[in-house]
């Protein structure tokens, strides 16, 4: 079959969901399972020329450590898991601390190589690497820091960890652990964050570790990571191949661009973390692949969705809060055909994130001293604030305030992210502004987790429990879409 990826010409995205004070304010609910997904895709695919070997080589879903270099094919992701440099609200990984040191560790040899010239340097279960330092050792042996890949037995595990309590300064310790399938790539990168987690050619040179592991691996971890793994078999499959879709969009669109890697492990893309994460508040290994989740996979396998017989992006988020969001209103990109805006399930606004602004901090003195610290010098005392512009889909995307001499002042979609941390752990976009109420406090209601473009996993959970499969979950959120088979 002759799949191709979906090639919409479009602009870099203006809106970042995780911004300025917005994000740091940003909590998730209590009931709200710790991996959900919620960040905002903040820059759009280019066109992509992908012919149909993309369809041959996802035929490659296993690497082979005996080849002469790491698996390059579109069966095989390339994740940069070190150092996390980007962020995005409520995930799982923290900033690294420590861009310098990782350790590898294996019940079965390492075997490490040059990655330029394919020499085996030697083999050892554990590896330990500081990249500020000109040599590392294998066992004994001492020999130059270069370029490396990483290989060991198909299927077999790897345990990095880093940002360990000796590395780092006890006051700054968020170790990192995961257990991880597949390959590795280590080689210095010239890497700029631009605040989500895209690779820029902007001059500052850090070594990367990539984990190089089979699609199906990763979606083995991505599903479970994403959502919960006790949910409806009918949810865990539709993201299950929402999920490879995705990631099948974001190999192409990096390669495209010549990227050293292709994803990282947080939300910015899709939450990977490994067969098993490092717990750092209970001080142990927790299981992250399942049985049920690693069996929608498989029930899933190759599976991804099409519009007129192109692979699609296939954005989620975790709770539109009622309705969904075309691509020109949440990302101010031109629409695409596939991402129409849809009511959600019935329900929807009393599943987990689907109603919040209990803790809205909205009162004249905290409004006021919020338009200062953005420098912004009112002229008289506050009043209220009120949306100023509304999307077709409900989703306030400017901010008025109104000042108790009759004057307004406008606020930019910026400035108003910024204004919305005193809305306590805002979510999303989606919320209703009320009256000051005796208390002096404006009221704030407010739906949905995430940016709400295309499917909603609470809300393909609800619908999964009246009866609906996969396929039909994923034909209502996406326009006129096929589930294919590659």
């Amino acid at each position: 079959m002759n799949i191709q990826l979906a090639r919409p010409n479009l602009p870099l995205l203006a809106i970042l969901f995780c911004s300025t004070t917005f994000a740091a304010q940003a909590s998730q609910p209590e009931d709200w399972p710790a991996q959900m997904s919620s960040a905002l895709p903040t820059r759009a695919a280019p066109p992509l020329d992908i012919a149909d070997h993309v369809s041959r080589d996802w035929q490659k879903s296993r690497q082979h450590s005996s080849s002469n270099a790491p698996d390059r094919g579109y069966g095989v992701v390339w994740v940069r898991v070190f150092p996390i440099i980007s962020v995005p609200l409520s995930d799982p990984y923290p900033q690294t601390a420590n861009i310098h040191n990782i350790s590898f560790e294996s019940t079965r040899p390492l075997e490490i190589r040059s990655l330029g010239t394919g020499q085996v340097l030697g083999r050892s279960s554990r590896l330990d690497l500081d990249f500020s330092k000109a040599t590392f050792k294998i066992g004994n042996s001492t020999v130059p820091l270069e370029p490396l890949w990483v290989t060991t037995e198909d299927g077999h595990l790897t345990t990095l960890r880093w940002d360990r309590p000796q590395n780092v300064t006890p006051q700054s310790s968020k170790e990192v652990g995961l257990k991880v399938r597949g390959q590795f790539v280590i080689k210095p990168t010239v890497y700029e964050s631009d605040g989500n987690g895209k690779p820029q050619s902007l001059g500052q040179q850090l070594w990367s570790v990539i984990n190089t592991v089979a699609i199906d691996d990763y979606i083995r971890s991505v599903v479970p990571s994403e959502v919960i793994s006790s949910w409806a078999t009918e949810t865990l499959k539709a993201q299950a191949i929402a999920a490879r879709t995705y990631g099948l969009y974001e190999i192409a669109e990096a390669r495209s661009r010549q990227s050293p890697w292709d994803v990282d492990p947080t939300t910015w893309f899709q939450s990977y973390q490994g067969v098993e994460f490092w717990d750092r508040q209970k001080n142990n290994w927790r299981k992250i692949e399942s049985e049920k989740t690693t069996l929608a996979v498989n029930a899933t396998l190759g599976e991804v969705i099409t519009h007129q017989g192109q692979v699609i992006k296939a954005y989620f988020s975790a709770n539109s809060g009622g309705v969904t969001c075309t691509a020109s209103e949440c990302f101010n990109l031109p629409d695409q055909p596939y991402l129409h805006q849809v009511a959600d399930a019935n329900g929807i606004r009393k599943a987990p994130g689907g109603t919040w602004g209990s803790k809205a901090n909205l009162t004249a003195q905290s409004i006021y001293d919020r338009l200062v610290m953005m420098g912004i010098q009112p002229k008289s005392p506050v009043d209220r604030i009120e949306s100023l512009r509304r999307g077709q889909s409900g989703r306030t995307w400017q901010l008025r305030v109104h000042l108790r001499s009759g004057a307004t002042i406008d606020l930019t979609p910026l400035e108003t992210r910024r204004m919305m941390s005193l809305f306590g752990p805002i979510r999303s976009f989606l919320y209703t502004l009320g009256q000051v109420e005796a208390d002096g406090k404006q009221s704030v209601v407010g739906h949905g987790f995430g940016h709400g473009v295309g499917l909603s996993q609470w809300g393909a959970q609800l619908f999964a429990a009246e009866g609906w499969s996969a396929h039909r979950i994923l034909r209502y959120y996406y326009h006129k879409v096929e589930i294919s088979k590659l």
